[in-house]
């Protein structure tokens, strides 16, 4: 079994680091935020995803908003990015962890808002809940 292949990167100016792991043996890449999140942080997020070399977009998807310490997030660019066409197959899943309750209502707010992009999303509070949707090992 490989181990997941991960990317990191970091915006000083931001104050954001993201990481980018993908399991290949579990079919799922897993986002991960830290420190304070902008528009254009999420809005190039797929690009980011989708140049990594092991991407899959038959692959589920987890974006864990677990470490974000703030910043501004729009409901223009959440409507824009949900707006997009996925950069997943329709039948993959997509769940976001926000544990914080603004964090968590943004994201349902995407997610109402990407009901026609993103069929198959969950909002949860924990990784834990997110490996249980999902029905990871």
């Amino acid at each position: 079994m490989e181990a997941p292949s991960e990317v990191d990167g970091y915006n000083e100016s931001t104050k954001l680091s993201v990481q980018i792991t993908i399991d290949e043996a579990q079919q799922v890449v897993i986002v991960t935020f830290a420190g304070e999140v902008g528009d254009a942080d999420l809005l190039g997020i797929a690009a980011a995803t989708k140049a990594h070399p092991q991407f899959n977009p038959s692959f589920s998807e987890i974006v864990d908003f677990s470490a974000v310490t703030g910043g501004n997030i729009s409901t223009f660019a959440l409507r824009s990015l949900a707006q997009r066409p996925s950069i997943y197959d329709r039948a993959s899943k997509h769940i976001a962890i926000a544990p914080q309750s603004h964090v968590f209502g943004l994201s349902r707010m995407f997610q109402v808002f990407a009901e026609k992009t993103r069929p198959k999303m969950a909002v949860v509070h924990t990784l834990n809940e997110a490996r249980n949707y999902l029905a990871l090992q």
